[in-house]
């Protein structure tokens, strides 16, 4: 059996074009890249022609039934639920971009079809993926008694602009626009409820369950599981909220804090965690996803007699490759970091907490998987 694996992608834009098309194209030992699907044909044509990709796709579906592929990548914005369901019942075994689920509905139906079609599926937390991660985790010898989160994100044009983006955008039509809008608003509401889904359901999707999951995923490695939400505080509330912070708790009472900002012109991506108890200290220091080969650093701090010891680890080796190779691996070996629908869950849950939390501090009514 060839160990190459045909593989497709789903989704022609920034993330498609700055970092998976060129990682699939450069590993042309694990994978043949072989087609690409993306409702905005102009966009999947361009994209396709920029990585010699053959088969091009004006829908997920299509691609499906072309008979062309082995394994399908997504990375469509919005959600994923269907594509994957539609994937996984085509007999292709599945990587999904986080998020995988946006409401428990989502999540059942996603579950079900893995269930049914023996196929295999992977969520991309890239960050997991990141040696620095494997290095703080290797040196943990205890329970913390805090960890503190520190995300500050600038624009994404601002992240992307030195990166391999093609040069030229390709705008969806307002017919395509109003589509994924109305999709939005559907799943928005089966989450959170009418009102909670007007009052801060872009919130939700776009930056809990699109980017502070990734810190709940690091935070996973490092075996910190959130179990209770204390506090949400957000702001400003009467535009879309571009700062967070989020009081939590593990069963075991470890405090995490999660402190995130938009900070549109901010002169770069940073995110930070600190874990510390009275004998270690392990603090690892992100710099922006999408600029490969930038380090990520890990300070392990010790003590030595009166004085400590600082220990600096750098890993130089981009993660989202990393995690590619480890789909690879699951494909072929069937060996799995992480189970997808327990990671899957335990990601929707906290998100549904802390949208909770922010709904009773600002008297919005519950709705949704909120009520449940």
């Amino acid at each position: 059996m060839s160990e190459l694996v045909r593989v497709g992608v789903v989704g022609a834009g920034a993330v498609a074009s700055s970092v998976h098309l060129p990682i699939l194209s450069r590993r042309s030992d694990l994978y043949a890249l072989t087609a690409l699907a993306d409702f905005n044909i102009e966009a999947t044509n361009a994209l396709s022609d920029r990585f010699n990709i053959r088969h091009r796709f004006d829908s997920p579906q299509a691609m499906y039934a072309s008979g062309e592929i082995d394994a399908v990548v997504i990375l469509n914005s919005g959600s994923h639920c269907q594509v994957v369901v539609d994937a996984l019942n085509a007999n292709l075994d599945v990587f999904c971009e986080k998020p995988l689920a946006y409401s428990r509905e989502e999540m059942a139906k996603i579950e079900s079809a893995l269930k049914n079609s023996g196929r295999k599926l992977m969520i991309g937390y890239m960050k997991t993926f990141d040696q620095a991660v494997y290095e703080a985790a290797k040196n943990i010898t205890g329970r913390p008694r805090t960890v503190d989160v520190v995300v500050l994100h600038p624009s994404g044009e601002s992240q992307l602009a030195t990166t391999e983006l093609h040069v030229k955008s390709f705008p969806a039509s307002k017919e395509l626009i109003e589509r994924f809008k109305a999709s939005d608003k559907h799943v928005r509401e089966e989450a959170l409820g009418s009102a909670a889904a007007a009052a801060f359901g872009a919130e939700y999707m776009d930056i809990i369950l699109g980017s502070v999951i990734h810190e709940l995923s690091v935070l996973r490695s490092l075996d910190i599981h959130i179990t209770d939400v204390d506090f949400v505080d957000r702001w400003p509330t009467d535009s879309k909220a571009e700062s967070f912070i989020i009081h939590a708790r593990t069963q075991d009472g470890v405090r995490v804090t999660i402190r995130w900002f938009y900070l549109d012109s901010y002169p770069m991506y940073q995110e930070e965690i600190r874990w510390v108890n009275e004998k270690e200290g392990h603090h690892i220091i992100f710099s922006s996803p999408y600029i490969l080969r930038v380090p990520t650093k890990y300070i392990h701090t010790t003590r030595q007699g009166l004085d400590h010891k600082e220990t600096l680890f750098e890993s130089y080796q981009p993660n989202f490759e990393i995690e590619l190779v480890a789909f690879h691996a699951l494909l072929k070996t069937g060996k799995q970091q992480t189970d997808p629908i327990k990671a899957g869950n335990e990601d929707l849950e906290i998100s549904l907490k802390i949208a909770k939390a922010i709904c009773e501090r600002e008297k919005i009514e519950l709705g949704g998987n909120l009520l449940k």
